[in-house]
């Protein structure tokens, strides 16, 4: 077996490194004001700098390396407050479901159940992605690592599970 070896840092390793530690503080304060959660502020700061160090090569062609840097996190902010807010709006359509006992569950919780049953967490978790939040194949093969066509492979598997399971 061949070991992986670890490769020199190049000038736009060393480069990004520094701009990273100069700009962390204020970009989290940036991130807290705006998303308003310091947890999620935590998060989307981390998606910052991971999204910038993969872009890394382009600081030589950036002009202004900070205001590069608040874009990326201006976008990933924007993207999570979006998610979160597709989130919310899901549980408010599933708490909106005013059923009485004597009704039996409503459908949002017959959905979930066939969610359970049918799928396993990996699964789950990419329906509810895809169908909850909103997320297409590219997005979910970012999220995952996968390959966009792998994401949709599985997302069709899953529907027809979820369809054979739903018709016992």
């Amino acid at each position: 077996m061949i070991e992986a070896m670890e490769r020199e840092p190049t000038t736009a390793d060393t480069y990004a490194e520094r701009l990273f530690a100069l700009h962390e503080r204020r970009l989290g304060q940036f991130l807290v004001h705006v998303v308003r959660d310091r947890g999620l502020a935590e998060d989307v700061l981390q998606e910052t700098f991971l999204a910038a160090w993969r872009s890394r090569d382009q600081l030589g062609e950036v002009v202004n390396a900070e205001a590069w840097l608040f874009g990326i996190a201006r976008h990933r902010a924007l993207h999570a407050l979006r998610g979160a807010r597709r989130l919310r709006l899901a549980l408010e359509r599933i708490g909106r479901d005013e059923r009485t006992p004597d009704q039996g569950p409503g459908p949002a919780l017959d959905v979930l159940d066939l969610l359970h049953r049918a799928l396993g967490p990996e699964d789950r978790a990419l329906v509810v992605l895809r169908h909850v939040h909103g997320f297409d194949a590219p997005a979910l093969a970012a999220i995952t690592g996968r390959s966009p066509a792998a994401i949709r492979k599985r997302l069709e598997r899953s529907r027809a599970t979820l369809l054979k399971e739903a018709e016992r």
